[in-house]
C-alpha cells in the first residue's frame, strides 16, 4: 500500500474522530480554558515584534525600490540593477501617545537601505556600498495650540522645499537629477574619462536630515512655519502651504538657510553658503493635469566659488485608463548652472593644461516617463528616460577664458518597480 493510499484511507477516520471527540472536548473545558489560552497567546507574542510598553504605539511602514538603470555616456552603455535613490528603500519605526487630549508625544526612526545605489554605480564599477544608514532618528512632543518641537536627526526646514510634486511619478523622476546615474563620469568627446561625475554638475539644494533641533507652528490657514538649527552650524527657516481651490490642489514651499558646518553626517564637509529654494505644484483634480516648478540659488562665503543656481519644470497627467489604478505621465526639463567651479581642470582630466581651472558649469536635462499604480498592492511599476547636455566654463592660470573639450552626452533609461507596506 503505498504512502498516499495510507493517507487517503486515514483522513476520513480522522475527520470523523475529530467530529465525535469535539463535543466531549468542549464539554469538557473546565477552569483550564483561560490558562491554556493564555500560553498560546504568549507563546504567540514570544514569535512576534513587541512594543516595549502598552502606551506608545508601534508602526512599521516603508517600501522596497529597485530597478533596473540602462546607461550611455557616448561611447560605453551597458545595464545595471541598483537600489533607486529617487525613492530610496527604507523601513521606519513610528509611534506616539497621548499626554493630554490636545498634547501627544512619539517617535520616529527610519533607516535606509545601500542596495547599490543608482547614484553610486560608474564606468569602473556596477556595485555600490551595501548596508544600512540612519537617516532620521528623533523624538517630538506636538500640541494642537502650540505647534510641534523635534529634537534629534530630523529633516531641516530646507530638507523637502525643493520637492513638492503632485504627479504621482516621483520614483521615475524628481527635482533631484543627480540621484540618478549622478556617479557616472563625464566623458570627452575624444573618448578618455575624466574625473568630474554627473552628480557633480547637478544639486536641487534640499537640506537633507542633520542633527538639529525643529519647530512647526499648527496649521494656519493651510501654512505652517518652521525653523530649525544645530550642528556647527546651520539653520533654516520657512514655510509650507497645503491647500484645495475648487478642485485645484496647491502644495507649495520656501526656506532660507546657512550652513558653516564643516563636518557633515557623513564626516564630510562643505564651502559655508547661504541658500535660498522652493517649489510649487499645482494638479487639477478632475483632469488630472499638473504642473511643478522648483527652483533654488546658493551662494557661497568664498568669492572664488560662482553662485550657484537651478530651476526645474514638469508637467504631468494622472490618467485613469486601467482599473488597478492611477497611470501618470510626465514631461521634465531643469537647467543647473555653477554648481561646479574653481575646480583644478588639469587634474580632474578636463584640460590637458596644467594651471587650467574650471569656472563654471552648465547642465541641461530633459526627460519624460510613465508610472503605472497597482492600488490593490500598494505597488508602482515606472519607465523613465533621460538626456543629459553638459557643458564647463575652463580659464587658464591669468583667468582667461580658453576652450573647453567638448563633453558627451549622457543618457539614462530607468525601469523598475517600488512596493510599500
Amino acid at each position: 500500500m503505498t504512502q498516499f493510499l495510507r493517507l487517503s484511507l486515514c483522513a476520513p477516520i480522522f475527520l470523523a474522530c475529530l467530529n465525535t471527540a469535539a463535543p466531549l472536548y468542549a464539554a469538557d473545558l473546565g477552569g483550564d480554558c483561560c490558562a491554556d489560552l493564555e500560553e498560546r497567546i504568549a507563546e504567540l507574542e514570544a514569535t512576534t515584534a513587541l512594543k516595549g510598553n502598552r502606551k506608545v504605539a508601534l508602526t512599521v511602514s516603508g517600501h522596497v525600490n529597485s530597478a533596473v538603470m540602462f546607461w550611455d555616456d557616448g561611447r560605453e552603455s551597458n545595464a545595471f540593477v541598483v537600489g533607486n535613490k529617487n525613492d530610496q528603500s527604507n523601513f521606519s519605526f513610528t509611534g506616539d501617545a497621548k499626554i493630554t487630549d490636545s498634547v501627544r508625544a512619539g517617535y520616529v526612526v527610519t533607516i535606509r537601505l545601500k542596495d547599490t545605489l543608482s547614484d553610486e554605480v560608474d564606468q569602473y564599477q556596477d556595485d555600490g556600498d551595501a548596508g544600512f544608514v540612519v537617516w532620521e532618528s528623533y523624538w517630538f512632543v506636538e500640541s494642537e495650540k502650540i505647534g510641534r518641537l523635534s529634537m534629534g536627526q530630523v529633516s531641516r526646514v530646507s530638507d523637502t522645499a525643493p520637492e513638492n510634486d503632485l504627479s504621482e511619478t516621483g520614483s521615475a523622476g524628481y527635482t533631484g537629477v543627480q540621484d540618478m546615474g549622478g556617479g557616472f563620469f563625464l566623458r570627452r568627446k575624444d573618448g578618455t574619462l575624466s574625473d568630474v561625475a554627473l552628480g557633480d554638475l547637478y544639486s536641487h539644494l534640499n537640506g537633507d536630515t542633520a542633527n538639529v533641533v525643529r519647530y512647526d507652528t499648527p496649521v494656519i490657514a493651510g501654512f505652517v512655519l518652521s525653523a530649525s538649527w544645530g550642528e556647527d552650524d546651520m539653520w533654516d527657516v520657512g514655510a509650507q502651504y497645503e491647500g484645495d481651490f475648487n478642485s485645484i490642489k496647491i502644495s507649495a514651499s520656501i526656506a532660507y538657510s546657512q550652513d558653516t558646518d564643516e563636518n557633515g553626517l557623513d564626516g564630510s564637509g562643505g564651502d559655508p553658503s547661504k541658500v535660498l529654494v522652493g517649489s510649487i505644484a499645482i494638479l487639477h483634480e478632475p483632469s488630472g493635469f499638473n504642473v511643478l516648478i522648483s527652483a533654488g540659488e546658493q551662494d557661497f562665503d568664498d568669492r572664488g566659488l560662482a553662485t550657484a543656481n537651478f530651476i526645474y519644470t514638469k508637467l504631468g497627467w494622472i490618467a485613469k485608463l486601467s482599473a488597478l489604478g492611477p497611470t501618470a505621465f510626465y514631461g521634465e526639463f531643469g537647467r543647473f548652472n555653477d554648481f561646479l567651479s574653481n575646480a583644478d581642470a588639469f587634474g580632474a582630466g578636463i584640460s590637458s593644461v596644467a594651471g587650467d581651472t574650471i569656472t563654471g558649469s552648465q547642465a541641461e536635462v530633459w526627460g519624460f516617463g510613465v508610472v503605472q499604480h497597482i492600488e490593490a498592492a500598494a505597488m508602482e511599476i515606472y519607465i523613465g528616460y533621460r538626456h543629459h547636455e553638459l557643458d564647463l566654463d575652463l580659464a587658464n592660470g591669468a583667468n582667461t577664458p580658453v576652450a573647453t573639450p567638448v563633453i558627451e552626452d549622457f543618457q539614462t533609461i530607468v525601469v523598475g518597480s517600488k512596493i510599500s507596506f
